[in-house]
């Protein structure tokens, strides 16, 4: 079967094109008005709905679309295999209860305690998953290819720089194979891209704006030897795009040839900003000002996350909602707050400055008619009795105040549960009696934040059952900080005239304006975080 690929410019007319390269491939027998036939895969949905707009536009007329999706949405229509995956939380908590038994490695990583060792687990699994991604499909048909490879990279480097980096390079070697088994997500999802394509039964379109990596590849040419395969990509040679952009970025072209003095783009404009503050509230009236000229399709790509959020404020102010795709941490919400306070109190031993804040919180105790009472009566017997900490103390100051006696003594009562070692569905079964009988489950169902937590613990209890290892309540608040922290949360909108984005969320997509915010040395482009415990 053929396999061809075609390049697109990067403009507002790419989709226009990629339809177009579509209709023109319309098997034969089947009018241009039948697309069922076809298959398209597309990074998002959000493509999906871009590419059958530009098919409306070109055909004018009702018509039947492709089967247009992500590649990640059809693989979830195959029916079960029966082949068990280990869950993201198995695989960190398993591996961290391993490293933590390794001397070793406390002492080559200068970690002080075990839960200093969970960052590091966390990032072995994705340096794993990296090297999973890279090299399956080669390890699979040739199987020593990975050691070849290994020895080659090695070979690469000075005698000194293999001797320092001889032991973090083995324990990421290590790590990676005893990783690379059946129940490993990546392993599997390559197994059943393979299948996929195996079956395949209509014609791919595979449209992207970067390189296929290597399973996507492996993908492609075992789907191009069942049915035809068309790629569509970015056409980044310099005759093809503007040219003030082509010579002000002569790394990204395939053919650098650019005139030495381009006309500078006509519809750019720079604001040298004096403060962050400056920054958020010229961004917010330009934003305000591009409504009331009439454009209903408007980016604002965060590259500076600071100065996005006090503008996202600022918008809000004025009555503009803003629909951010990026999604901020979870653990940045209300809700993590209410559940990371109550770690703090239980490790404070109710400190006196914890447990006021804690009580404050509009998630605790949220049924409680006298709630306000009780609170301020805490405070003053707690000040007065010039309590620092401790439960016995604080419940000893309560005395002549009932209501807040009974209301603390039900905390300290709680707390006790929260000591000694255990699993993990453990911990989430006594997090769950907490949020009931403190009256936290109501208000966090309540808020679209508290939800998505309930919802992570729910994972955690179904994905981690055969986690057999017990941890301290130390190691159980780090990995709940660690799942807070990764997991971003986003607000659905129906507003979608403003949208919030990050760089890479703006690839094959247009808009009538948009706003680069923190278009500056310091975060354009974007920085490569460094990774924790090892060189980049």
């Amino acid at each position: 079967m053929t396999h061809s690929a075609i390049a697109i410019p990067p403009s507002s007319a790419f989709w226009d094109e990629a339809a177009r390269a579509l209709l023109e491939r319309v098997p034969e027998g089947r009018t241009s008005r039948d697309l069922s036939s076809l298959r398209v895969l597309v990074p998002t949905y959000a493509h999906a709905h871009l590419l059958k707009a530009a098919l409306a536009r070109l055909l004018k007329d009702s018509f039947i679309p492709p089967a247009a999706g992500t590649l990640s949405g059809w693989l979830a229509f195959l029916p079960p295999d029966g082949v068990r995956v280990a869950s993201a939380s198995e695989r960190l908590m398993s591996l961290y209860a391993a490293l933590r038994e390794q001397g070793w490695l406390k002492k080559l990583f200068s970690a002080r305690r075990n839960t200093d060792l969970l960052p590091l687990a966390e990032i072995l699994l994705m340096l794993s998953d990296e090297l999973t991604q890279a090299m399956l499909p080669s390890l699979q048909a040739t199987p020593n290819f990975a050691d070849r490879r290994w020895q080659a990279a090695l070979q690469t480097l000075t005698p000194a720089a293999r001797s320092l980096l001889s032991d973090e390079t083995q324990l990421v070697w290590s790590i990676w194979k005893s990783q690379l088994d059946a129940s490993d997500a990546l392993a599997v999802r390559y197994q059943r891209m393979l299948q996929l394509a195996q079956q395949a039964t209509q014609p791919l379109l595979w449209i992207s704006p970067v390189d296929a990596d290597p399973m996507e590849r492996a993908f492609l040419d075992t789907y191009a030897a069942h049915q035809p395969v068309m790629t569509i990509g970015l056409d980044w040679r310099a005759q093809t795009l503007p040219a003030a952009y082509a010579a002000a970025w002569p790394e990204i072209l395939d053919m650098p040839n650019v005139g030495s003095h381009p006309a500078p783009a006509t519809n750019l404009r720079l604001y040298a900003a004096r403060t962050l503050e400056d920054e958020a509230t010229i961004g917010a009236q330009t934003i305000l000002d591009w409504l009331q000229a009439g454009r209903q399709r408007i980016a604002i790509v965060a590259q500076d996350r600071v100065v996005a959020r006090r503008m996202r404020a600022l918008l809000e102010r004025a009555q503009v909602t803003v629909a951010d795709e990026t999604g901020w941490k979870l653990s940045t919400t209300r809700a993590a707050s209410a559940l990371v306070a109550w770690f703090e109190l239980i490790a404070s031993r109710a400190d006196t400055v914890t447990l006021l804040d804690f009580l404050k919180s509009p998630f605790v105790f949220a049924g409680m008619a006298d709630k306000a009472e009780r609170v301020i009566a805490t405070e003053t017997a707690l000040r007065r009795a010039n309590v620092a900490g401790d439960w016995n103390a604080v419940i000893d100051a309560l005395q002549a105040a009932p209501a807040a006696y009974d209301m603390l003594t039900l905390l300290a009562e709680q707390a006790k549960a929260f000591g000694g070692r255990k699993s993990l569905c453990d911990w989430i079964a006594i997090s769950g009696r907490i949020f009931d009988a403190i009256g936290m489950r109501e208000p966090l169902v309540a808020d679209a934040a508290g939800r998505q937590i309930l919802q992570l613990l729910q994972s955690i209890a179904q994905e981690c059952g055969d986690v057999d290892h017990e941890f301290s309540l130390a190691e159980w608040r780090a990995f709940i900080s660690l799942q807070l922290e990764s997991t971003a949360f986003v607000q659905q909108h129906d507003d979608q005239r403003v949208v919030m984005l990050p760089l890479n969320g703006a690839r094959l997509r247009s808009f009538d304006a948009v706003l680069l915010v923190g278009a500056d040395a310091a975060h354009l482009p974007s920085q490569p975080a460094e990774t924790l415990f090892f060189a980049n």
